[in-house]
């Protein structure tokens, strides 16, 4: 194995591990869905973006939006009087585990750009270069 591979191996692995303790560490940080009442969402659900789900009681009460979705922009006031902090927090959450989720991509994606630039220009610069026939050396 060549040690350009090797080297992309390694670092590969330390990006990647860092990326998954971040999602891992984001995601335990979540304990409210975005909606009053809601748990803890999926990991792909929150990934890909998927509308949560309105829980029975709120269906069968016909609430208004603002007393029970914490991702409409609210006031604090409004936050407060609807008991929606925790729910709000948690939405943001799942917006910071996406962000993430997409930056490791983006990061990834850049070091391989970079990585292999890297590598060619520097083998360019080490490769050695013709040999050039010596010149004979004038006796004076």
């Amino acid at each position: 194995m060549k040690l350009k591979t090797k080297a992309w191996l390694v670092s590969q692995g330390l990006l990647i591990t860092t990326a998954v303790v971040i999602q891992l560490t984001f995601y335990r940080e979540i304990k409210l869905g975005p909606l009053l009442g809601m748990s803890k969402r999926p990991y792909w659900e929150i990934i890909t973006d998927r509308p949560p789900e309105i829980p029975e009681f709120i269906r069968e009460k016909q609430l208004p939006p603002k007393l029970w979705d914490a991702r409409l922009p609210l006031s604090l006031d409004e936050i407060r009087a609807a008991n929606l902090a925790g729910h709000r927090r948690g939405h943001r959450r799942e917006e910071g585990l996406r962000t993430a989720f997409y930056g490791a991509w983006l990061v990834n994606g850049l070091y391989f750009g970079v990585f292999h630039l890297l590598c060619w220009r520097i083998s360019a610069q080490v490769r050695p270069r013709g040999i050039q026939p010596s010149s004979p050396k004038p006796n004076h």
